[in-house]
């Protein structure tokens, strides 16, 4: 009897999801635009994070965020992601970034996170995610087609869970290729250097330098 209850709260759980989801129309990719900060704030609760910030950037442009630990960069990239109300103003063009829907906003924002998740997959299926295109020049965007090539099985080898098979550099470089791959208008890039050499840095951002010239890029450091 006790068995047969607890499968039924189980089943009232589980039953909602038991449908396919609904196919979801293809994203439609917006046209590059300013982006537009005006008196931008964030708060959790009424401690504000940061407050008063406004800047304009055009496409084809690289903003830095820097600053010490913990005064609010990541926060200030999770705000282009809308999931949280925050104060002020984000435009991408003409239209407030809140005001679209979350498929309009993924359509818009490219973001990389500053602990970014891999697959436990190939370095090709990380890369791509899906899509059908060669993943060796976003490799190489983030110097990372080189050392890719030459392991065992080139890029055909598991990265194991969470890129455990990677060094740190390998799986950050790894995770930038990925959100290369996937271009959108407003890139939003979390500390994607902290695990790199100065010298693999800077071949890094010359890079990212070239594949910004229509995008506005926000390089948190």
């Amino acid at each position: 009897f006790n068995s047969v209850q607890k499968a039924e709260v189980s089943w009232k759980r589980i039953r909602p999801l038991m449908k396919l989801p609904e196919p979801l129309a293809e994203l439609r990719i917006p046209q590059p635009a300013d982006v537009t900060l005006e008196n931008l704030s964030f708060a959790y609760g009424d401690a504000f994070v940061f407050s008063g910030l406004s800047l304009t950037a055009h496409p084809g442009e690289i903003i830095g965020v820097t600053g010490p630990v913990a005064c609010g960069k990541s926060t200030l990239g999770r705000a282009f992601l809308c999931e949280a109300p925050y104060g002020g103003s984000i435009r991408f063009g003409k239209r407030e970034l809140s005001q679209l829907s979350p498929r309009e906003i993924a359509a818009t924002v490219g973001y990389l996170g500053h602990d970014p998740e891999l697959s436990a997959d190939t370095v090709q299926n990380n890369v791509l995610c899906g899509s059908e295109q060669d993943p060796v020049p976003y490799l190489a965007t983030a110097a990372l087609d080189g050392e890719a090539l030459s392991m065992e099985n080139g890029l055909a080898t598991v990265v194991g869970s969470g890129g455990t098979r990677l060094s740190g550099g390998q799986a950050q470089r790894l995770a930038l290729a990925r959100t290369l791959a996937h271009p959108r208008p407003v890139m939003i890039l979390d500390d994607p250097f902290s695990a790199l050499d100065r010298k693999t840095e800077d071949t890094v951002f010359a890079n990212l330098q070239a594949y910004a010239r229509d995008k506005v890029v926000f390089l948190i450091s």
